[in-house]
């Protein structure tokens, strides 16, 4: 009865947002449904016969998420998950609620969902995953989270909590650490020695002692090794098998989240061939405000990226920055983008020297304009209104490309789906 009142009650808000149009309003169902019909969220994902597979760590959780549900639906598995990135309580119990019969069946083998570092650690209490993915851990919120420690130990509890593997990053010495000892299967992905400057870990990036060493494959058997990158093809070792792919899902940081995704869907199901794997990889598109690209009226392209810490942002400015390319920087301060927008000036911005920023735009974006400064990078406009920002910003010639802040990339992307015609 739980399954039936839920699962009807979910559908009925969601309809009643989208009469609204309110599209956006992505929790708001399982925030009822939470509230109203408590226990729901377990009794459903209990049906499952594949279980529960949870994808968590602070960068990159969205993308790989996608890569996961796209490998494993090519392999025959129908697979739940919350598409979005909606990755707490009430988002996925939206995406459940949305997802499943009237009379509340899963038509479903497996759930592959994206959570929350700090909800994932609580949805293991009520119930156990099958296999657990942890990315990496770096600092995120601080006004949420804290440190960097505490992070990494909420992730790792979560893996901990895995029944059946758990995947994880040989080259973060914090999460690789805290399985070692562990009961359950470990399965680890990492790059090679000579990529390891492309993917620094948190200490390095706020120039602290980074000198404890990571796990290598003499330490560890790698499952998949990201050992080459060049343009937007990266090449993997997976086991004894080397595959080298063209990717539509472009930036180093996709590169290293694809060879967790391939770990992942390899421990799920072992017999499927590498090649296989790699050439399914292949044609899979970026992820909702993660790299998505549009292309606009006067035929230029402009490309959405999420940035949240330190570390996203470097990635992002290493990946997507070329001399030719505007610039625009969205930050907001809200809720879900971090009150406490201190850590902007742990992002290294002196690869931007020599250019020239478009606009900064949001409710912080002077405080990124004076950011800037500091590295000597020059910034033509300050808007704080989003929407006047993309009109200004999509009028100037040439390839484009947003870094944007939570909410601010919602807001930007909602803005590009209605005015195809920008």
């Amino acid at each position: 009865m739980r399954k039936i009142a839920g699962t009807l009650l979910g559908k009925s808000v969601a309809g009643a947002v989208r009469l609204r149009g309110k599209s956006s309003a992505q929790a708001l169902p399982g925030l009822v449904v939470e509230k109203i019909v408590p226990g729901y969220l377990p009794a459903m994902l209990k049906q499952l016969p594949d279980g529960v597979t949870i994808i968590t760590g602070t960068n990159g959780k969205t993308t790989t998420t996608k890569m996961v549900v796209e490998l494993l639906r090519a392999n025959g598995k129908r697979v739940l998950t919350n598409p979005t990135g909606s990755n707490m309580t009430r988002g996925i119990i939206s995406s459940v609620s949305q997802q499943a019969k009237h009379g509340g069946k899963l038509p479903f083998d497996i759930a592959v969902l994206e959570m929350d570092e700090a909800y994932a650690k609580h949805f293991t209490t009520m119930l156990r995953p099958k296999f657990v993915l942890g990315l990496n851990a770096s600092r995120d919120q601080l006004d949420r989270f804290g440190e960097v420690d505490t992070v990494a130990k909420l992730i790792s509890e979560t893996m901990l909590a895995a029944t059946e593997g758990i995947i994880t990053n040989a080259d973060d010495k914090r999460l690789s650490a805290a399985v070692r000892e562990a009961k359950t299967p470990v399965h680890y992905f990492g790059v090679s020695p000579k990529l390891l400057k492309f993917f620094p870990r948190d200490d390095e990036l706020v120039a602290i002692d980074a000198s404890t060493p990571t796990l290598q494959a003499a330490d560890v058997p790698l499952a998949v090794e990201l050992t080459d990158f060049e343009g937007a093809t990266a090449t993997y070792r997976l086991g004894k098998t080397i595959e080298t792919v063209p990717l539509h899902v472009t930036g180093q940081h996709n590169f290293q989240n694809a060879a967790a995704a391939l770990a992942l869907v390899r421990a799920i199901m072992p017999d499927i061939e590498p090649a296989k794997l790699i050439k399914q990889l292949e044609l899979v598109k970026p992820a909702f405000g993660r790299g998505q690209t549009f292309m606009l009226k006067d035929g230029s392209a402009l490309q959405l990226n999420l940035v949240k810490n330190p570390a996203s942002f470097r990635q992002g400015l290493a990946s997507y920055v070329k001399v030719s390319t505007n610039v625009m920087i969205a930050i907001n301060d809200r809720v879900a983008d971090s009150r406490d927008m201190s850590w902007l000036w742990d992002v290294d911005f002196s690869s931007l020297q020599g250019q020239t920023i478009e606009l900064t735009a949001g409710s912080r974006a002077v405080d990124m304009a004076l950011r800037l400064q500091y590295d000597a990078v020059p910034v033509k406009n300050i808007e704080p209104d989003l929407d006047a920002a993309l009109k200004t910003f999509c009028a100037l010639p040439g390839d484009k490309v947003i870094f944007a802040s939570y909410t601010a990339m919602l807001h930007l992307h909602a803005a590009l789906e209605r005015k195809k015609d920008l």
